[in-house]
């Protein structure tokens, strides 16, 4: 069993890192930092199946406005896997963003690396028109997806749009590269559940009352979802914690730290 962690899931952090000034909604830059761990699932063992006893590691963030009408985001997300017998792997995702405001056009740069060897490497670019056509640096492989399939700005202002209304669940078809070669099919759940955060992490320029939703993950015609998260998330588009459910196990992320940026645009 490979412990790579599964990285279409890094779809989530740059929709939801993305941080808005409570007062007029303007995007803001930030920088954060995430704890990562692993949740022991309480369901019986199968014999001679391998699971993952423990998962640690760190999820880097930064979310910038490049005063070029676009934004940028990077990050590096860094997973050492122990499994049941004992051996370790250790996981390396680094992903780069531009998007444009406009959200017609973006570019990206995926590199995964297991136990310091480079598996994927992929540049693209993504540009709707007429439909939404995806072309790859180094490889002779172009995609053509539906009108309908947009980028992770605009499913964010969707998602915050929607947080306090009384909207229950809403569906997106969403690319942003981490899956090169396919995107996908997304579930969002409104709940009533909220959390009052307070401590040293949480500034007085962040919100610190948390809505739960949870979000359902699809590709291709499949019924069942590829995994499943929740998330803690604010009205400023802030979210304080992660949880991953994926069928061999789970993983949870923690806010440790995050960082406001003033803006240097004139």
């Amino acid at each position: 069993m490979k412990f790579q962690v599964n990285h279409n899931f890094l779809i989530t952090f740059l929709t939801i890192f993305i941080i808005f000034s409570k007062s007029n909604a303007k995007l803001m830059s930030f920088q954060s930092e995430y704890e990562i761990s692993n949740l022991q699932k309480e369901e019986a063992r199968i014999p001679g199946k391998t699971y993952v006893d423990k998962a640690s590691g760190y999820l880097l963030i930064d979310w910038l406005n490049s005063c070029q009408n676009s934004w940028v985001s990077n990050q590096r997300m860094m997973t050492r896997f122990i499994n049941s017998h004992g051996v370790g792997t250790l996981s390396e995702i680094n992903y780069s963003l531009n998007e444009m405001n406009s959200g017609d056009k973006m570019e990206f740069v995926l590199e995964i690396k297991e136990n310091a060897e480079v598996q994927e490497r992929f540049y693209g670019m993504a540009k709707k028109s007429s439909d939404l056509e995806v072309k790859f640096k180094q490889r002779e492989t172009k995609h053509n997806f539906p009108t309908d399939v947009i980028f992770p700005r605009q499913f964010l202002d969707d998602i915050i749009s929607n947080l306090n209304s009384k909207k229950k669940i809403m569906v997106r078809n969403v690319y942003e590269g981490t899956i090169p070669d396919k995107y996908f099919k997304i579930s969002v759940f409104f709940t009533d559940e909220i959390k009052i955060v307070k401590n040293n992490i949480i500034s007085k320029n962040i919100s610190n009352e948390f809505r739960k939703i949870k979000m359902a993950y699809y590709q291709d015609s499949e019924q069942t979802p590829i995994f499943e998260q929740t998330v803690l998330l604010n009205d400023q588009g802030i979210a304080n914690s992660f949880q991953y459910d994926y069928p061999d196990y789970s993983l949870s992320l923690k806010l440790k730290k995050i960082k406001l940026v003033p803006s240097e645009c004139k």
